[in-house]
């Protein structure tokens, strides 16, 4: 194993802490399962709940919102205090919360749920994830440590889609997916598996870790550190790019209903091209971090932006009503490939942090920072699609998911244009960077 290792490129640090980056990756996929599998189970949570669209789009708000106010004060607190204890008490809070949600809650309740899970899964859970990944691995070998990082995630996320499908349907039984009292029954079903698995996946993480130096701790930042980190232009060209490609990945739960409502693509169809999409995750997480070392991770970044924009451009101009085998191809071909070029870019943008100088000493705090900014889609995203979709204006036409789709190709357009603003700070502070390195 450590032959072939070496002979793919995979030695140093990387070598040695390859493992743990994957516990970690598991550990990135499994927390998000209960605030996220709402989306993959939309229908039936809308009819489990009794939710409208703007409800359940205001629930992703109200997640989004708490994690952003979390991200920065967790990505200090990350630069502080051992990654192993931070990762179990977020893995474990997270799961208490799945349990609670088996309670017949009242819609306020739920709102005040997943705010806890904003603040549980995401306050210093993510740059501790981030911090670690860094520091596990050598400074030319960046790419790679996050390429495994997200192409682990994305194995985890493949396996628990296929077990999550036979959870919700041992949940169902006899009862019936159409029927209310089988959704109801599947969705316990699917809540119960994820509460159980995120704690044991927790305890998991404190027994098996390592206390090591590496892993936990580097020396404490301090206030004039994070003035520091608030005043790179690196960090704030990070935060803005990222912001741009997770705006697709937040819209990424929206091209499957849009292909159902006008492509013709069946709901079950639909299922399955959602789940289809996941197994392509790792190759293009590992593959786009080995590439990004070798190209440079902003001239990938670029590329895999015009991807993108021209995937989702493709789509909607793709005839509607029609419900033709080739029209249904082409969205799955198109839809697969930019899910792809997004993916490369999810795991390159962290890379960015090691290119563009930021001190490692600072990872958690400059991580944090970038989340604050560069997941703000969660905030208003849903609320956005909900709004758009669910009026009576755009219900049954195609001007919500239109004018959403068109927001998007503008996202991915700046995310383009400040990968090239990204290029030419590298040039002009050549001499800074390297002195840094």
């Amino acid at each position: 194993m450590e032959k072939f290792l070496a002979k793919i490129g995979i030695k140093g640090k990387l070598r040695k802490n390859l493992a743990a980056i994957l516990i970690i990756a598991c550990s990135g996929m499994i927390i998000y399962g209960l605030p996220y599998f709402r989306l993959d189970y939309y229908d039936a949570y809308v009819a489990t709940y009794n939710l409208t669209d703007v409800q359940m789009g205001l629930l992703g708000s109200v997640y989004g919102v708490f994690g952003m106010v979390s991200y920065l004060f967790g990505g200090i607190l990350a630069d502080k205090v051992a990654t192993r204890t931070l990762l179990t008490l977020s893995m474990i809070g997270t799961g208490l919360g799945g349990f609670i949600h088996l309670l017949p809650l009242p819609y306020p309740a739920l709102v005040a749920l997943y705010g806890f899970w904003g603040f549980s899964s995401l306050f210093a859970f993510w740059p501790a994830c981030v911090k670690a990944t860094r520091m596990m691995s050598d400074k030319d070998d960046q790419g790679k440590a996050f390429g495994f990082f997200e192409g682990g995630r994305g194995i985890c996320s493949a396996i628990l889609t296929m077990l999550v499908v036979f959870v919700f349907r041992l949940g169902v039984g006899k009862l019936g997916e159409d029927t209310l009292e089988g959704q109801v029954a599947g969705m316990k079903a699917i809540i119960i598996f994820y509460s159980v698995l995120t704690v044991l996946f927790g305890i998991f993480i404190f027994i098996k870790m390592d206390k090591t130096e590496t892993m936990e701790k580097s020396d404490r930042v301090s206030f004039k550190d994070i003035r520091q980190v608030i005043k790179m232009p690196a960090v704030w060209i990070i935060a803005i790019v990222t912001f741009c490609n997770y705006m697709y990945c937040v819209s990424l739960y929206y091209f499957v209903p849009y292909s159902t409502a006008f492509l013709g693509l069946s709901i079950s169809g639909g299922a399955v091209v959602a789940a289809l999409k996941k197994y392509t995750a790792p190759v293009s997480n590992i593959g786009g971090g080995f590439l990004g070392d070798k190209m440079g991770t902003s001239n990938l970044l670029f590329t895999s932006f015009i991807g993108m924009i021209i995937g989702t451009v493709l789509i909607l101009v793709l005839p509607t009503g029609s419900a033709k085998p080739l029209i249904i191809g082409l969205f799955v071909v198109l839809y697969i490939a930019s899910y792809m070029f997004f993916q490369v870019n999810y795991s390159l943008t962290w890379a960015m942090m090691e290119e563009g100088a930021v001190p490692e000493k600072v990872s958690g705090t400059a991580s944090g920072f970038i989340s604050t900014i560069g997941y703000l889609p969660d905030v208003f995203v849903s609320l956005l699609f909900g709004s758009l979709v669910g009026s009576d204006e755009a219900a049954g036409s195609m001007g919500g998911y239109r004018t959403f789709f068109i927001i998007l190709v503008a996202a991915l357009a700046v995310g383009a244009i400040f990968t090239l603003i990204w290029k030419r700070y590298l040039k002009t502070h050549k001499k800074e960077i390297e002195a840094k390195a």
